[in-house]
């Protein structure tokens, strides 16, 4: 089992096919499993750099305050235990919260920039949801029910509608091996509900790809939007069709498409 072992915490990661390196960074609650539907074809063009944030998967969970500056320090550390001294970003969500911190304040070491589903800033509205997911946790709601509450938030109504598949997603996560402790969400909610970027997004000079779910009712397009306003370098947002939070997922040969299109003037 592949786990880095950096100067104040263990991760968890995996390192999938050759070329540029592209660092993969999750979402709040998520990790490595959730790029399982674009791994393939992604790593047929890059090498995918996967890695478990502290607080979740296989990585350690310690006890104390996050920070998103924290979780960029992981990444670039990482980076540095892998003799990788340059890389593609693409964060998802809280990961674009990441992506964004060490595009701020490690402009040298990022290739390009790709944030799917994401903005400069955790809503006060999305830090009380939050915390409510926190307290349902914590007074022992039935964790089928949970989820199912949950991805309400992340899928589109297309997705949703796929009874079948929802049924085993859910059971996909019951049975998971590896599941987020209450400890690693509570740190991780604390992080993103202080992350805020607004006045420091000059500061990034990669070239940046903002990608939005048409219906993300997470992460605003008003949101995520200002991403682009603030970013030089950065292109008009792409709305994905029939997508909410979670694109990668919903519609990954559509996702993977954009990026390549992105990172190459043409599709390999």
């Amino acid at each position: 089992m592949p786990i880095a072992k950096l100067d104040h915490i263990k991760l968890y990661y995996e390192v999938h096919g050759k070329g540029e390196p592209l660092l993969m960074l999750t979402d709040l609650a998520d990790d490595i499993q959730t790029w399982q539907f674009i791994i393939s074809n992604l790593s047929k063009h890059f090498q995918l750099i996967l890695v478990d944030n502290r607080g979740s998967g296989r990585s350690d969970t310690p006890n104390t305050e996050y920070s998103i500056e924290q979780f960029a320090d992981d990444s670039i550390a990482l980076l540095d235990f892998l003799n990788i001294s340059q890389a593609h970003l693409l964060g998802h969500g809280m990961g674009g919260f990441i992506a964004q911190e060490i595009a701020i304040r490690h402009p040298e070491r990022v290739l390009k920039l790709v944030l799917e589903c994401t903005a400069p800033y955790s809503t006060i509205r999305n830090n009380q949801l939050y915390r409510i997911f926190e307290e349902l946790i914590e007074n022992e709601i039935d964790k089928a029910l949970w989820y199912k509450t949950f991805y309400y938030w992340l899928y589109s109504h297309k997705f949703l509608m796929d009874f079948e598949f929802m049924d085993a997603l859910i059971q996909f996560n019951l049975n998971y091996p590896h599941a987020q402790s209450i400890i690693g969400f509570k740190r991780q909610i604390e992080a993103v509900s202080k992350f805020d970027s607004r006045t420091q997004l000059s500061k990034i000079t990669a070239e940046t790809l903002v990608i939005i779910g048409e219906e993300d009712i997470l992460v605003r397009a008003k949101d995520a939007e200002k991403l682009y306003q603030g970013i030089t370098m950065a292109s008009y947002p792409i709305f994905i069709e029939n997508c909410a939070h979670t694109i990668h997922n919903e519609d990954p040969k559509t996702f993977v498409h954009t990026i390549l299109g992105f990172l190459y003037k043409y599709i390999r």
